[in-house]
């Protein structure tokens, strides 16, 4: 959006008082300060911003080694505005504002309009939180991006969640790190929230196997943190939503925990990841230590990706691929816990020694405590036995044909048997 204020290029401009009445000078409503020139903020100095609107034009070169103060409720930065040095700028509620005392509390509103990485520390000190927004471009007349990048707040520095509360709400935006960026003093009372949307992410550039955390929830309090280390360079994204706005079936919900996070990447790449939930989100037959991270396939299937749960709510695993398509079904993630839902048993597999189908793989088997298979042929003969199955069996030496499997399961150690039979159809080559 655009204003009708004319603006110079070159100069400071501050304009505190817009309206007449007294009660507007009180509050500061509709009170501006615009900044389009050159501004150095030497060590040891401190710059304040008290206005309602606080500007930074596209020739504004910001060098901070001081501190800059902004108590404003809404910060415009021009794509071109440049921000580096050793010192930090602070945000604050617009409520402890100083100098306009009666100035409401709440969000700090920013539109970082997609513009360079701010290359210093941002130290976020507004229990009513930062919230990307659209703000209404003052008069400059640029071009700003649309759609997760219209507000994109770009940091090249250190993000420092300064107090309690003090959240980044993303509101359908971006909020990018680069290679140098980072973030701190996350927890589950400083935290981005991502509001249950896959419509602007939390991104991070790597320069290769460098660990990050994803501090995300889809709500405030919602901890559900998302750390990935790549195997090289790429660059990340992670949001995440409940089942129902993530549109991802899942045949047994009682199984689940009810978060599924979205993540993909631009270059391909492989993971180490780590995803965190919180208890209250679980079904009630969701087992912590038999559940493991899933990717979404089709349909209700899902690819169980086992790891290690080192802590309740934690689950780890290593060498994930990661899809570059943002739509893509292997985007989605989630915890399931072993049940007999959990198993998928193929009904064909061609052990030909081409890599590809070789053995007869039940997918979801490696979740439960204790199996055992055996295999018979048409005639009830038993042809494979294995009292602890490791998707392994090739069919060595038996016939091309169909084959009857008898699969017994244990979710626990001291959990009942459950048996599943079906039959296995072994071929070695397709014929035309």
């Amino acid at each position: 959006m655009k204003g009708n204020l004319l603006l110079s290029s070159s100069t400071f401009i501050l304009i505190l008082l817009i309206f007449f009445q007294t009660s507007n000078a009180q509050t500061g409503s509709g009170s501006m300060t615009v900044d389009n020139s050159i501004m150095t903020v030497s060590a040891g100095t401190t710059e304040q911003r008290f206005s309602e609107g606080t500007y930074f034009g596209p020739n504004a070169v910001w060098q901070i080694d001081g501190i800059l103060e902004i108590y404003s409720k809404n910060i415009w930065i021009a794509p071109g505005a440049t921000f580096n040095g050793s010192g930090k700028i602070v945000i604050y509620n617009p409520g402890n504002n100083p100098f306009y005392t009666s100035m409401a509390s709440g969000p700090s509103h920013i539109d970082g309009n997609n513009a360079g990485f701010i290359n210093l520390l941002l130290e976020h000190r507004n229990s009513n939180n930062i919230k990307l927004d659209d703000v209404s471009d003052p008069g400059f007349g640029t071009t700003n991006p649309s759609g997760a990048l219209s507000a994109g707040l770009n940091i090249g520095g250190t993000l420092d969640l300064a107090v309690n509360d003090a959240d980044v709400i993303l509101n359908g935006q971006n909020l990018a790190f680069n290679n140098s960026g980072k973030i701190t003093n996350y927890s589950k009372d400083r935290m981005v929230v991502t509001g249950n949307s896959i419509v602007g992410h939390m991104i991070k550039e790597y320069n290769g196997k460098d660990s990050f955390v994803f501090p995300v929830g889809i709500s405030e309090g919602d901890y559900t943190p998302a750390t990935l280390i790549p195997q090289n360079a790429s660059k990340l994204y992670v949001s995440v939503q409940d089942y129902i706005r993530a549109g991802k079936a899942i045949k047994n919900l009682s199984t689940g925990m009810d978060r599924v996070w979205h993540i993909y990447g631009s270059g391909a790449t492989t993971v180490s990841m780590t995803l965190q939930h919180n208890p209250f989100t679980n079904g009630n037959l969701f087992k912590d230590e038999n559940a493991a991270i899933s990717r979404y396939v089709t349909t209700d299937k899902w690819d169980f990706l086992k790891g290690s749960n080192p802590f309740p709510g934690v689950h780890t695993r290593n060498n994930v691929e990661i899809s570059t398509d943002f739509a893509a079904n292997g985007s989605f993630f989630t915890k399931l816990a072993a049940s007999g839902g959990s198993l998928f048993v193929p009904n064909l597999f061609t052990p030909n020694g081409d890599r590809n189908n070789d053995t007869f793989e039940i997918r979801g088997l490696e979740l439960f405590a204790q199996n055992d298979l055996i295999i018979v042929n048409r005639w009830g003969n038993q042809v494979y036995k294995s009292d602890n199955y490791r998707n392994d069996w090739t069919g060595e030496g038996l016939n091309e044909g169909t084959y009857y499997y008898i699969l017994r399961v244990k979710e626990g150690t001291g959990s009942d048997w459950q048996i599943f039979k079906g039959y296995i159809t072994l071929i070695r080559a397709f014929k035309n």
